[in-house]
């Protein structure tokens, strides 16, 4: 994962990208001329991306009513990693890594419709094409509580869901593994945004090789606490980078 000062500066170089989108988007929108290219009807592709706060992979499936546009429907699947969280160990002989004052790991699994603009199209001598694409929809946020290893009195190590309360740190002996508490999963839902900027450096017509940076935001209901004595986000912003390949079909096909 990255450090905060790389994630500040991936937020700040999205935020600039994207204000010069609008800008683009808003002052000249001269999509070239499509003149010769091939007639697609149907596109789809799969993404890995990173963001400010964790990372996860997506799926999109789009249909193209001429040259310029794209609706498509997206489902996304990611990690989603608090900012307070910094994973460690204790003093304890044998000990292992956990994330003192961790609650919740949180992840988010997205549904919904989007749009997309062709803003330039690739000269006919090859190039980068330019999108602007926004989409929002449905998210459930899925909290997988955390359980640690704990010596208790009569120093025998049992595993015990997280206490912030009863488990200080002179008696966690380290994390009981990711997969302990997903018989516990609580389930929030709420909806997302999402509006980013795209470059498609693909040198074959009916390929898709995409890299894309933008903005999101994430809202579930109710908040959810994912580290003890911080308050609980009521909303999830974050920037992202990511990388989007698959194919178009040609409207012949």
């Amino acid at each position: 994962m990255f450090d905060t000062g790389c994630f500040k500066l991936l937020k700040r170089a999205c935020l600039l990208m994207l204000f010069l989108c609008h800008t683009l988007f808003i002052f000249g929108q001269d999509v070239g001329d499509p003149e010769g290219q091939t007639v697609t009807s149907r596109e789809w592709d799969i993404s890995f991306f990173l963001n400010t706060a964790g990372g996860g992979i997506g799926f999109q499936y789009g249909w193209t009513p001429d040259h310029y546009n794209k609706h498509f429907w997206e489902i996304d699947f990611l990690y989603n990693k608090h900012s307070k969280s910094v994973r460690g160990t204790s003093s304890i002989p044998g000990s292992t890594a956990y994330a003192f004052g961790k609650l919740y790991d949180l992840f988010f699994l997205r549904g919904g419709y989007g749009y997309q603009r062709i803003l330039n199209h690739k000269p006919y001598w090859g190039g980068v094409e330019l999108r602007y694409t926004l989409s929002a929809g449905f998210a459930l946020g899925m909290g997988n509580p955390v359980y640690l290893r704990i010596i208790t009195q009569d120093n025998k190590i049992e595993v015990e869901k997280y206490d912030p309360d009863a488990h200080t740190i002179d008696i966690i002996y380290g994390n009981a593994g990711f997969f302990k508490g997903m018989g516990k999963t609580t389930l929030h839902p709420g909806f997302y945004g999402k509006t980013g900027l795209g470059f498609d450096f693909s040198k074959r017509e009916l390929v898709i090789h995409v890299l894309e940076i933008g903005v999101t935001i994430d809202m579930i209901f109710p908040f959810i606490q994912q580290m003890a004595f911080i308050k609980a986000k009521p909303f999830y912003f974050g920037a992202y980078i990511g990388y989007h390949f698959g194919k178009k079909r040609a409207i012949l096909d």
